[in-house]
């Protein structure tokens, strides 16, 4: 389905499918959250609430968008490689760690210094803000009536919320079938080498001209 043929509703959930299966640092926090059995739920309400947020403020950026620098975007590509590649290196810290992992369900962290971390890790990607604010705010002046840039903001963030929420639960599928919590370094392990691996990606896109 062309994105440009499509309705507003279509191409938001095009859109929405497509970050859906991208598997990025706000993906692999919800997902370990929920292995952990620690606060899924809430921290995906946490990232949900950000994207729909974001979601909503490129209805107001898509008439700006064009006047924007073709190099600012490229500078925040490379400023998200940097992020993407600090994040690969804390699972991979994470992973080798030498003692053993908590149970978060023991609320053993407050809901303030849960609050900061998660939104530490969504705030300083800058690919969030790619993904959510300025692609859909490109996207959204193509459609010829405001009808339609509702309609495609509305899918985004139903999917956001769809995807957000299964990766919660997701994680939590995960955890009552493992049980293990060495497992987590696992996860760990492959997180930092499917992040690296989204570094590598992005530097060979940012280094062909």
């Amino acid at each position: 389905m062309s994105l440009v043929n499509a309705s507003g509703f279509q191409a938001g959930l095009a859109l929405g499918t497509a970050s859906m299966a991208s598997i990025g640092p706000n993906n692999l926090l919800i997902i370990r959250e929920g292995l952990l059995r620690g606060r899924a739920m809430f921290v995906a309400s946490l990232v949900w609430g950000t994207y729909a947020a974001l979601i909503a403020a490129s209805c107001l950026l898509g008439g700006l968008s064009a006047q924007f620098d073709p190099a600012f975007r490229t500078t925040l590509s490379w400023i998200g490689l940097a992020a993407v590649a600090w994040f690969a290196l804390q699972s991979f810290r994470a992973a080798s760690a030498a003692k053993c992992v908590e149970d978060h369900s023991g609320k053993s962290e407050s809901e303030r210094s849960c609050v900061a971390r998660v939104m530490g890790v969504v705030w300083m990607n800058p690919l969030t803000y790619i993904e959510l604010l300025l692609v859909p705010a490109a996207l959204g002046q193509s459609f010829a009536t405001s009808g339609a840039r509702f309609e495609f903001v509305t899918a985004l963030i139903l999917m956001s919320a769809l995807y957000c929420y299964g990766y919660a639960a997701g994680g939590g599928i995960m955890a009552s079938l493992l049980r293990n919590r060495a497992n987590l370094r696992v996860f760990d392990l492959l997180s930092g080498l499917i992040l690296t691996g989204l570094a590598v990606t992005m530097a060979a896109g940012l280094a062909v001209p």
